[in-house]
This record gives structure tokens, C-alpha cells and sequence, in this order.
């Protein structure tokens, strides 16, 4: 499988969430990203963000390197309101 598709498919799935929770003006969204490759898959993730959400919706990101085994890639992304309350989330599990 190409290294590219996850990068593809984490981009989609992002974008996806991202179009489910828009009209809820999130405050917050975190996006969690273990694969032991997980660097380019979080920069894909941010720059969907980026383009995505409004300058006030904060954004956390997190690598978990080690958590994964090799070809495993699991992406969860929540999205939380002004006072925390969850909004929504979403697990994705992705084998390369």
C-alpha cells in the first residue's frame, strides 16, 4: 500500500469531521494521532484544521509515536463546545 494513502485518508476523515461539527461553532477541537510515522499524518490533520475551522477554535494536536504497532495508524478526533461539552468525536483505525 502506498505511504501516501494514509496521508489521503486521514486528510478525508478529517475533513469529513470537520463538515459534521462546523455548524456547532466548536470553541476546541483535539485530534489525537498514534502511529509510530505519526508526524506527517498530524501535519495533515492540522492543515485541514487550519483551513476548516475559524481563527477562534482552538486546535490540540497530539503525536502518541510509540503506541502503535508498524502499519497501524489510529486517528480519534472530539470536538468540544465553549464549556467542554463534547460536541461530537470519531475513531478511525487505519492498517498500511
Amino acid at each position: 500500500m502506498s505511504r501516501s494513502l494514509p496521508l489521503q485518508c486521514v486528510s478525508a476523515l478529517t475533513k469529513d469531521f470537520v463538515a459534521e461539527v462546523i455548524a456547532k461553532a466548536p470553541s476546541r477541537v483535539e485530534a489525537k494521532v498514534s502511529s509510530r510515522d505519526g508526524m506527517p499524518l498530524l501535519c495533515a490533520v492540522e492543515a485541514v484544521l487550519g483551513e476548516a475551522l475559524s481563527r477562534t477554535a482552538r486546535q490540540e494536536l497530539v503525536w502518541l509515536g510509540g503506541a502503535s504497532e508498524p502499519g497501524r495508524h489510529v486517528l480519534e478526533l472530539r470536538a468540544f463546545q465553549l464549556d467542554n461539552g463534547l460536541i461530537s468525536e470519531a475513531v478511525h483505525r487505519l492498517d498500511t
